[in-house]
């Protein structure tokens, strides 16, 4: 299987860089594909806005605090993409609020991987060290 990575860098808050994100995640999941959204926007948080329910753990977690964790542990669902009451297969558990249920059904899926934290932990999440392990999140998600 070939994966295809994609990185939009958002230059300025509320540009809509999350907001594209999203839909091109829906658009790839529409044609079939499994996506994987990664939120390392760790100030703005703005996919967090695309989960339903709580988020525990999040990206900044697997960064910081649980390094050995499977990157699925903080995959959920986006709101809206068709996704069950249950996290999807790469999420794995139970996740969402059950108000999805009225979103179109897609042939792929779509997991975001959010970021969602208190002001220290991001902080420790944006160190040199926490760089080295998003990148290798990034490439976990890519297989």
């Amino acid at each position: 299987m070939q994966a295809t990575t994609l990185a939009l860098v958002g230059a300025t808050g509320g540009a809509g860089t999350t907001r594209t994100a999203v839909e091109l995640a829906a658009m790839g999941a529409r044609d079939g594909d499994d996506v994987a959204v990664v939120d390392a926007a760790f100030t703005t948080q703005g996919l967090s806005e695309y989960v339903s329910g709580r988020i525990d753990p999040d990206l900044t977690a697997l960064l910081t605090e649980d390094p050995d964790a499977a990157l699925s542990a903080a995959a959920y669902p986006l709101a809206g993409t068709g996704a069950s009451a249950e996290r999807s297969s790469f999420g794995g558990g139970s996740g969402g609020d059950g108000n999805e249920g009225d979103a179109p059904d897609l042939p792929g899926r779509v997991d975001a991987i959010p970021a969602r934290a208190p002001f220290e932990r991001v902080a420790r999440a944006k160190t040199a060290e926490a760089a080295r392990k998003l990148e290798r999140r990034v490439d976990e998600a890519a297989t």
